[in-house]
């Protein structure tokens, strides 16, 4: 690593993180390589698309499908009733809209946004390392602690039976590399954070005094707010909590308050004012949307599992920490402590949204980390094996981002496709997606599986009974009926269900025999037989 000083970031730096942010996306597509390589799936089976986090993958693209079809506001494909949209998760419509004008299949499209999204996510971090640090060795060490930090859940799964409640295994928004896996929209959000923060470091360091403007970050700070408002609304809680009580906190040290700190804090907090009482009148007044959100419920790990999943980034930052609390400097010191404060709280106050409120909880602990590196264990480490050290700790730190990284591929060596829930389907669900896709509208609604159910509104651009545990209204009650229906030892009246939810279509192939030998199929007319599918029309 050079060691040399700069204000600025130089050519050869940037080609420094191009170089490597781009060799972190490459590894991050390794399992799709390794598929390829080993020739999985076989000709019976069908590869879905998405390897990490595949069922909420599977509501991204519905809602891409959404576009691709010209709507813009969001309608859970994943549920039969007729429900009124709202303008959220607003990137994956506009993907969809970009894909029928390029006319690129939706998951490659998604894949290609991954890709853009996490390179975007890389750059921005170093840049925020740029605002901190002046030695290009600091701004190095803490790129890489935090593009491949994390914790301890490669110990702690195995020895606790498989608990993946760690959030190096649970929370990918907080870590960026695990996020890089699985959407577009949370690399996104950690890229405006880090940009945020940046810029807040810029205006409060001693010595500033200059007002929000087009030409100093207040611009953009008002287009981040706004961004992180559509992308992921959570996410400008701690981050604009803490900034206010970092403000407050100035006002009392200094006596009196600072309207130029005001503006700042109005910069980043006031934009995203609107959207934040967009979002609770629609889940006030829109009864899909409160559905929704009370059954998407994300709580917090234990105390003892949050520690675990931040391991050595957290040992090593701790040093940095307790400098901080002591002497609290307004070197950026106190603006990010009191981020990461603000974050453990409202991780833990009594929400249905704990762990959202951990989004890119790495950028605090990771920047306590490069300064404990530099103030305190680099200067009790002989300087020949500092960067020993360093080398030792870094592939350390990459064992539970392989573990994640390669853990859907498990059931490929095994040779178990009809176990990888929903990874996988035979493949001669294509053509009936196809045949389905060519005659079907939006609010057509087809009964399946739930496997099959979880990748029906995507390639075929229909609702469905039940396929997501969050986005199907009322969804316990409803994986039940689809589950009674396909197995005619518990199933009552097979018409009822069919007539409950206006359901068009029947698609009955291995996955759903695979749930009883149903006989409620028999009644209706079958209108379309490739292999071991078919559809029935009601």
């Amino acid at each position: 690593m050079q060691s040399g000083y700069t204000a600025h970031i130089t050519p050869s730096e940037w080609r420094w993180v191009i170089f490597v942010s781009v060799g972190l996306v490459l590894f991050a597509f390794t399992p799709f390589l390794l598929m390829f390589l080993g020739n999985v799936p076989s000709a019976d089976w069908q590869f879905m698309g998405l390897l990490h986090n595949h069922r909420d993958g599977a509501t991204y693209l519905s809602k891409m499908m959404l576009g691709s079809e010209r709507e813009w506001l969001v309608h859970f494909q994943h549920t039969p009733e007729d429900h009124s949209g709202a303008f959220i998760q607003v990137i994956y419509p506009i993907l969809g809209h970009v894909a029928r004008l390029t006319n690129l299949p939706l998951v490659a499209l998604f894949h290609v946004a991954r890709v853009a999204a996490s390179l975007f996510m890389y750059m921005a971090t170093y840049q925020l390392a740029s605002s901190i640090w002046m030695r290009l060795r600091t701004r190095r060490i803490f790129f890489l602690l935090l593009a491949v930090g994390s914790g301890l859940g490669w110990l702690y799964a195995p020895l606790t039976g498989g608990m993946v409640d760690t959030p190096d295994l649970s929370i990918p928004e907080a870590f960026p590399f695990y996020s890089s896996l699985v959407n577009v929209h949370f690399p996104l959000t950690l890229a405006c954070l880090a940009l945020l923060a940046s810029i807040v470091i810029e205006a409060f360091r001693p010595g500033a005094d200059e007002e929000p403007g087009v030409n100093n970050g207040g611009l953009i700070a008002v287009l981040l707010s706004l961004a992180l408002a559509f992308l992921y609304p959570q996410a400008l809680v701690p981050i604009g909590g803490g900034l206010a009580l970092y403000v407050a906190i100035r006002w009392i040290r200094a006596g009196y308050p600072s309207m130029r700190e005001l503006r700042w804090l109005l910069v980043v907090v006031l934009p995203a004012v609107p959207m934040a009482a967009y979002y609770m009148a629609v889940v006030m007044y829109n009864p899909a949307m409160a559905e929704w959100n009370s059954q998407n419920v994300t709580s917090a790990p234990s105390p003892l599992a949050l520690v675990l999943g931040l391991g050595v980034p957290l040992l090593m930052a701790l040093p940095g920490i307790y400098r901080a609390l002591r002497r609290f400097e307004a070197d950026g010191d106190q603006f990010i402590l009191i981020w990461l404060l603000v974050m453990l709280v409202m991780v833990y106050l009594p929400t249905n949204i704990q762990r959202r409120f951990a989004v890119g909880m790495m950028i605090p602990i990771v920047y306590f980390a490069t300064r404990s590196l530099e103030d305190f264990w680099f200067q009790h480490v002989n300087r020949r094996w500092r960067y020993r050290l360093f080398a030792f700790v870094v592939p350390f730190m990459l064992l539970t981002p392989l573990l994640v990284l390669l853990t859907p591929l498990q059931k490929l060596v095994v040779n178990k496709l009809e176990d990888s829930g929903g990874l996988f389907l035979e493949r001669d669900y294509v053509a009936a997606f196809e045949w389905l896709n060519a005659r079907a509208r939006l609010d057509d609604v087809v009964l399946a599986s739930e496997n099959v159910s979880l990748w029906l509104p995507s390639w075929a651009g229909m609702r469905v009974v039940y396929g997501h545990p969050y986005e199907t209204l009322d969804a316990e009650v409803k994986q039940q009926q689809v589950l009674d229906w396909f197995d005619s030892g518990t199933s009552g009246d097979c018409d009822a269900l069919l007539d409950r939810y206006n359901i068009r279509f029947v698609v009955v192939g291995p996955q759903e025999r695979a749930l009883g030998e149903t006989t409620c199929p028999d009644g209706l007319t079958a209108v379309f037989t490739y292999g071991s599918v078919t559809i029935y029309a009601n």
